[in-house]
């Protein structure tokens, strides 16, 4: 349930800082006529903000690999919690990578999340 809370965070806090800056900009805009000095001050805030927002990444991505590589070491899915239904492949790109039967997510070993590449079909005009 964690796992799930924190993954979710991590994969729309990128967007919900977009929409924090963007609205940080139109606010910093109209302050351009009205309070000069507000519009400055909001472009200094939002670049040491950038600092924060690292952090932010860091430290939250650090406890979902850890999360994760809990229930990996317990043999259950950290998305699922399907118990026992994992299968591990060897990859050029990480030491291994753990598929779950259950929900198709994949992980490599150390617990990151690994987006699952779309296989392209074949388009039959290349063939000729």
């Amino acid at each position: 349930m964690i796992y799930r809370l924190l993954a979710k965070f991590n994969d729309d806090f990128g967007l919900f800082v977009f929409f924090l800056y963007l609205a940080a900009f139109i606010l910093a805009f109209l302050m351009v006529f009205i309070f000069p000095p507000g519009a400055l001050a909001l472009m200094l805030l939002g670049l040491i903000g950038f600092v924060g927002v690292w952090l932010i990444v860091v430290i939250m991505r650090f406890f979902e690999r850890i999360l994760a590589r809990k229930a990996l070491g317990d043999d259950r899915c950290p998305c699922c919690t399907v118990a026992s239904a994992l299968v591990v492949t060897p990859s050029k790109e990480w030491d291994s990578v753990v598929c779950c039967d259950g929900c198709g997510q994949l992980f490599e070993s150390g617990g990151r999340r690994i987006q699952a590449e779309d296989e392209e079909e074949d388009d039959p005009e290349d063939d000729l």
